[in-house]
């Protein structure tokens, strides 16, 4: 339970950057217009984990990647890439050096290579997914 409060404090303060707050609440509002948002099954099988003193520290950085963490689904993974805000050269929240980041990205990128054509379109709408959050303004619902 304390590791949800620390994610819902700070997702509050950390995402409101761009048109509109992005909170718990109505997160999965935004979430939807990412394809596949919501499943669960495509979360990566491993992933490194962090030590417990490690976790609080993440959180503050990243909550959205926290929450992806947590709950599994990949619409966290694109909030947290949509919501960061790279023009702030002192925040050390960069999504992209955490190393859930990558090894999502392994994962997904790997099944695109193996021979289930079904997971292998699934992965690429995913990755496409990626694109499209690093291209919007957050909050943006288009």
């Amino acid at each position: 339970m304390a590791q949800s409060k620390i994610l819902d404090s700070n997702i509050n303060t950390r995402s409101q950057v761009g048109r509109q707050v992005i909170n718990e609440k109505n997160a999965t509002s935004f979430m939807k217009k990412y394809e596949l948002f919501d499943r669960v099954d495509l979360f990566p099988k491993e992933i490194r984990t962090m030590e417990i003193k490690d976790w609080e520290s993440f959180a503050r950085r990243n909550p959205y990647l926290a929450k992806f963490l947590n709950k599994k689904l990949p619409g966290y993974f694109f909030l947290a890439l949509e919501t960061w805000n790279s023009a702030d050269d002192s925040a050390s929240s960069s999504p992209l050096v955490e190393t859930i980041f990558e090894d999502t990205i392994i994962y997904w990128r790997n099944l695109i290579l193996d021979n289930d054509e079904k997971m292998s379109a699934e992965a690429s709408i995913l990755l496409k997914n990626i694109g499209l959050a690093l291209a919007s303004v957050p909050g943006d619902n288009k």
